[in-house]
């Protein structure tokens, strides 16, 4: 008994009714058929419904081939038919990967799939084929059983749809002959069991009985009183047999959507079809002369139903509405979305037109956008995730009857989306204002921290264990249950492995294994080994920070871990072991018996449950492991197989979803386009609708002899796509939102949506006027066209408002930022708030009733940088009345981090450091500073190399060695520079306390070190004092006839030269380097103070918003302007100092300061945005140290 209907809650209704009046006897269960998860849950909720059943129980929803071989069970006998299929696509995989091999060998035939297998790799090449073989055959099983049936028989023959057998090729004769040498490895006992011949016994065994009245002998037989089918828009012929054959002995009820109450079985894509005289079947209401006469057919119906037109036709094969109709008042469900007596939207006249078969208008209709047909183009994923957050609240705000599990949102690639949907919705809380409760379903097991930390151990043999990657394991919960690591102490074990100079590598071995040389010296230098030892060492010895360590056997006690942290230093041992040992055994072939027990020790050793979730989630790891073993030994594989295949498998494995999901779990549902999963709601949303993204592209296999010979029933993924795409349209009750990313995030360049939007574009425009083009939405959610009156957009995100620049433009020009209060969006009882409470939502923007701005143009949707300070949080410089020494370095090193690091205490990470994967090969320069400072400070220069490479500062073999020598030539060259210095300033003096009061009651303090004096020709009182700092790089830039000083090495001796001065000494600062020296005379005590009240006046407004200028930038402008001075002396014309200072900041090829600098690139896009400005600031900051400055070249005598 087949019911029509085109909406799916009238079919659900319908469904209520028979099971009201027409109720099975006690204890006996509704069999239920349905394809979904999600048509599952929703079904399960409308019978549990009040106004429905009250209650769902006694009901087994099932999918239809699962339950189909129950039945073939229950029929044939459970010892006829195993409990499983023996020929599904798993079993036969693995049956393939133990026949292949020899078939390929021994038999000529098989020629094509011996050539695709030879050359490298070849397991993963054979599980690869076994797997797309055996999906084939599969497929033949369901759809093609006579084919398998003539195979059987060696007869090498296709058999199309009337029957008419054709030869089978000579390219793929292989797969008749493989059908043969499967059935022949099965045996005559388990062939029995195949679904082809099980079925056919199946069929025979339903015709035995039904020469049997005997209704208690078909009860006994496990048949059902009654059987119904649920909304399912495809089954293969083999089931639809199935059923109709069941149907002699039980009440067969299948209830099916369709979108058209005419016969439409004869449309024709791209062709006119004539409207049929005679319904599919006799309807209640007679046909009136409208209904008779010929007319158009509708566009997208005749497009998108191709398998709803195949599937119904196939049905009606089947069917015998005479055997029925006496019996049923009403036997189709057909409403008209049209013909409520109201204005119809849109939405339902398209709705309405397909149901009728109406074709379009002539001439398009005047009719406004109503809103229930929506179009938006973004630039991203999570700019439709964004846009579409704004909408709902809008349509939330507005309509109180709409609740946010009203809404179906579905995206093709739901692993694509996820994040983002994450990132947008679950960004706020319940009782934030913006908060909407949502549920992502369709996200597989493949994608949870477990499963991925899974993954990493799996590819523990092709992984270099870096530092960076292996951290991320200990972020899984059951990873430090394992380990007894607590959730607090990762960042401590992070700072620990960095300071101990874990780079990647388990241990010199490992290293071998990667391709190192055996012999080369220090290979275990940065591994886990290397950094742990380090630790272990520094735990052992009580090393501290503040005192020298020194070398044991060669390796440097890393003073990190106290008595305390014995517990995490622990985790880490047990971790490194579980390593140790799991390796090994992951880089060996063995068989699946043997990959059984190595991989649950692998489970056993890396996890443990931290919670009941966890408890779940470790189950449902172990049993796909344990469904292959099962697999393997039904295939009787006892093969031994690379890790590449079984990890490919296992992971595979849980990648689908399955039937038991959880869906509807409250709120806005999230949801994969699936088939068959058709449920209405008010309002659904169809992202990522892009061309090439959907309809989704099925690359089809060369040898499947299916997709050239086409029948009634077989399964296409471009046409599931059309058609779900048609259910979605049919299931939206008052809207349909499509988006898709319309424009390239990187240039703006347009991109096509997908085909089944631009034909539902062409048939609004071609029924109604004014023409409809889609929102193109700005680049960026904090573009300024959201917060400008008129311009037709909005958002309900205020907090971009605070950001928007404040033009230096006439008031009239500047951008209006208009604010309207929405009404409260209220959260419905269940979802994150009581019964009658409401949260106010904040709309920013233009009204949302203007007109659809036209795309916007390239560019626009960006904000200009924050380096305007008009727009940036104002801050009075009187705030700033507390200065170090250290504050006033730090304005000199660079002034832009004043605003970020010392006013918002934000630390951007070090560019230099941001990949420490690798061992070092050569050291940036803070690297090389920090090595020369070591040599330099240490009274042995050979000790001092020694403890560099035991920290693992140094590079490997011979590039360390090299570099230990360049470093220590350095040394000794500056080193000589010190003593001739100290030769004159003998007494070193005690660390002098700076604390001075600077104008405007700033009071400025610190303390001043390696100072020297000279004692006076009495002895009594000191000479001038020496500043000598040191350092094994360059001091000095330029040739050797423009030598000048590097300015940016300079700052932290300036300052404390100017607080000495400033304090009553008579200092003299030299900076000495590897290229020469700068000295800086003594200053005058008022010249100190004046410059020092300047550099805290630029320091308050570099405070309040960050200065537009950069240190060596700065310097390169002075520098610049002193050539200028000596080129007019020479009467030659002056260079503009811009060109220098735009070198410098910008850089060439390989970057100038603005990309050695996080911050600067922060606040500053390009030169242009510094230079107004940056003459005045660079001469207040760094014009007094610029013209005190002294240089000479190397071996110039001290002064």
């Amino acid at each position: 008994m087949v019911l029509h209907g085109n909406r799916l809650e009238d079919l659900r209704d319908l469904l209520t009714q028979v099971l009201q009046s027409n109720p099975l006897r006690p204890l006996e269960p509704e069999v239920i058929l349905l394809q979904s998860n999600g048509m599952k849950h929703w079904l399960e909720l409308a019978l549990a419904d009040d106004a429905a059943l009250g209650i769902c129980a006694a009901t087994r929803m099932e999918l239809p081939g699962g339950y189909l071989w129950q039945l073939y069970r229950a029929v044939l006998g459970a010892d006829a038919v195993p409990s499983h299929m023996p020929f599904d696509k798993t079993s036969l995989l693995w049956r393939l990967v133990r026949l292949l091999p020899a078939l390929c060998d021994s038999q000529p035939i098989y020629a094509p799939l011996k050539r695709y297998l030879s050359g490298s790799n070849p397991a993963r090449k054979l599980y690869q084929l076994a797997g797309q073989v055996s999906d084939v055959i599969d497929g033949y099983q369901s759809y093609r059983a006579d084919w398998l049936a003539d195979w059987a028989a060696g007869l090498d023959q296709l058999r199309d749809e009337k029957g008419q057998a054709q030869p089978l090729l000579d390219d793929h004769a292989w797969q008749a002959q493989l059908w043969r040498d499967i059935r022949a490895d099965v045996g005559d006992a388990l062939m029995e069991a195949s679904r082809a011949s099980v079925h056919a016994r199946f069929m025979a065994a339903l015709e035995d009985l039904s020469n049997s009245q005997n209704e208690s002998a078909l009860r006994r037989c496990g048949l059902p009183r009654r059987l119904i089918v649920f909304g399912i828009s495809s089954l293969p012929m083999q089931t639809v047999q199935a059923l109709a054959g069941l149907g002699q002995h039980c009440q067969v009820l299948m209830l099916v959507q369709n979108p058209c109450q005419y016969f439409w079985g004869d449309l024709v894509e791209g062709h006119a079809a004539l409207r049929q005289q005679v319904r599919r079947r006799q309807q209640v209401k007679p046909l009136d002369a409208a209904a008779q006469m010929p007319a158009a057919s509708h566009p997208l119906l005749a497009s998108w139903g191709k398998q709803g037109r195949d599937y119904l036709h196939l049905l009606d094969g089947f069917d015998q509405p005479e055997q029925y109709r006496a019996h049923w008042s009403r036997v189709d469900v057909f409403v008209d979305p049209a013909a409520d007596g109201v204005q119809a939207t849109q939405l339902a006249q398209l709705q309405s037109a397909m149901l009728n078969l109406t074709a379009p208008p002539p001439e398009p209709q005047p009719q406004p956008d109503d809103g229930s047909l929506v179009f938006v183009t973004a630039h991203s994923a999570q700019r439709e995730l964004e846009v579409l957050h704004d909408r709902l609240l809008a349509w939330l705000d507005a309509d109180p009857s709409l609740l946010p599990r009203d809404v179906m949102v579905m995206v093709p690639d739901m692993p694509a989306f996820a994040p983002h949907i994450h990132a947008v919705f679950g960004r706020f809380r319940p009782g934030q204002p913006r908060f909407i409760p949502f549920s992502v379903a369709d996200t597989t097991a493949r994608t949870s921290p477990l499963v991925q930390a899974l993954e990493q151990l799996l590819n523990l043999p092709t992984s270099r264990l870096s530092l960076a990657d292996w951290l991320g394991l200990f972020e899984v919960a059951a990873v430090r249950q394992r380990f007894k690591l607590d959730e607090a102490g990762l960042d401590q074990i992070q700072t620990w492995l960095t300071a101990a100079g874990v780079r990647w590598g388990l241990d010199a071995a490992h290293r071998i294994h990667w391709g190192l040389p055996a012999e080369a010296e220090g290979l275990a230098q940065n591994t886990w080994a290397f950094g742990l030892r380090r630790l272990l060492l520094g735990y052992a010895l009580g090393a501290s920070a503040d005192e020298p360590t020194a070398l044991w056997q060669d390796t440097l006690a890393q003073p990190a871990l106290s008595s305390l942290d014995a517990p995490l230093a622990a985790g880490l041992l047990d971790w490194l072991d579980a390593v140790e040992h799991t390796l090994p055994s992951l880089q060996q072939d063995q068989t699946p018996v043997q990959w059984g027990a190595t991989l649950q020790a692998l489970v056993s050793r890396f996890f443990a449950p931290a919670d009941d979730a966890d408890e779940r989630a470790l189950a449902r790891l172990v049993e796909p492991l344990e469904a292959w073993l099962q697999a393997c030994a039904d295939a009787q594989l006892s093969t031994a197989l690379p890790l590449e295949v079984v990890r490919e498998h296992w992971l595979a494995q849980m990648q689908d979803s399955g039937l038991q999901q959880r869906f509807f779990g409250g709120g806005v549902q999230f949801g994969t386009l699936m088939p068959m999963r058709s449920i209405p709601f008010k309002v659904i949303a169809l992202l990522g609708m892009n061309d090439g993204a959907y309809p989704r592209v099925q690359a089809a296999r060369d040898f499947d002899l299916m997709a050239s010979s086409w029948r009634a029933g077989d399964r296409s993924r471009r046409e599931d796509d059309r058609y779900l795409f048609l259910e979605a349209l049919l299931s939206a009750r008052q809207k349909l939102y499509v988006s898709w990313q319309g424009h390239s995030a990187s240039d703006n360049s347009p991109r096509p949506p997908s085909v089944l939007v631009a034909q539902l574009l062409d048939y609004v425009n071609t029924c109604w006027a004014p023409h409809r083009e889609p929102q193109a939405q700005p680049l960026q959610p904090f573009s300024r066209v959201y917060f400008e009156a008129g311009s037709g957009f909005a958002t309900y995100d205020a907090d971009w408002e605070r950001i928007q620049p404040v033009a230096k433009v006439e008031p009239a020009q500047v951008a209006i930022e208009s604010v309207a209060n929405a009404a409260p969006f209220p959260l419905p009882r269940g979802e994150g708030q009581g019964e009658g409470e409401c949260l106010p939502v904040r709309i920013v923007g233009a009204a949302q009733g203007g007109p659809h701005p036209s795309p916007l143009p390239e560019g626009e949707g960006a904000i200009p940088k924050t380096h305007h300070r008009e727009s940036l949080p104002s801050s009075s410089p009187a705030a700033v009345t507390v200065l170090t020494l250290a504050d006033l370095q730090r304005l000199l090193r660079q002034p832009v981090e004043v605003f970020f690091r010392n006013r918002l205490q934000l630390e951007f990470d070090s560019l230099d450091e941001l990949d420490q994967t690798d061992e070092p090969f050569a050291l940036n320069a803070l690297q090389q500073h920090n090595a020369g400072v070591a040599l330099l400070q240490s009274a042995s220069g050979a000790q001092a190399l020694q403890q560099l490479h035991g920290a693992g500062q140094l590079p490997l073999a011979g590039f360390g060695q090299q570099l230990a020598q360049q470093l220590l030539a350095k040394a000794e060259q500056v080193r000589s520079a010190q003593v001739n210095w100290l030769q004159s300033y003998t007494q070193p003096l005690a660390a002098q306390p700076v604390d001075l009061l600077l104008d405007g009651g700033i009071s400025l303090s610190g303390t001043l070190a390696n100072l020297w004096s000279q004692p006076d020709a009495e002895g009594t009182q000191p000479s001038p004092c020496l500043q000598l700092a040191a350092r094994t790089g360059a001091v000095l830039q330029g040739s050797k006839s423009a030598t000048a000083a590097r300015g940016h090495v300079l700052v932290n001796l300036w300052v404390n030269h100017l607080a000495a001065c400033a304090s009553g000494l008579a200092l003299t600062s030299v900076q000495l380097g590897v290229d020469g020296q700068v000295v800086i005379r003594p200053i005058a005590q008022d010249v100190a103070l004046t410059t020092l009240c300047r550099l805290a006046q630029a320091y308050a407004s570099a405070w309040a918003s960050p200065l537009p200028v950069a240190c060596q930038t700065a310097w390169a402008y002075l520098q610049a302007e002193k050539q200028n001075l000596l080129l007019a002396q020479s009467g030659k014309p002056p260079k503009d100092p811009h060109e220098a200072a735009e070198d410098t900041f910008e850089g060439g090829q390989y970057g100038g300061e603005l990309a050695q600098s996080a911050y600067l690139q922060r606040a500053f896009e390009g030169y242009a945005d510094l230079a107004a400005e940056l003459p005045h600031w660079a001469k207040v900051i760094y014009g007094d140290l610029a013209d005190s400055v002294d240089v000479s070249q190397a071996g110039a005598a001290a002064g």
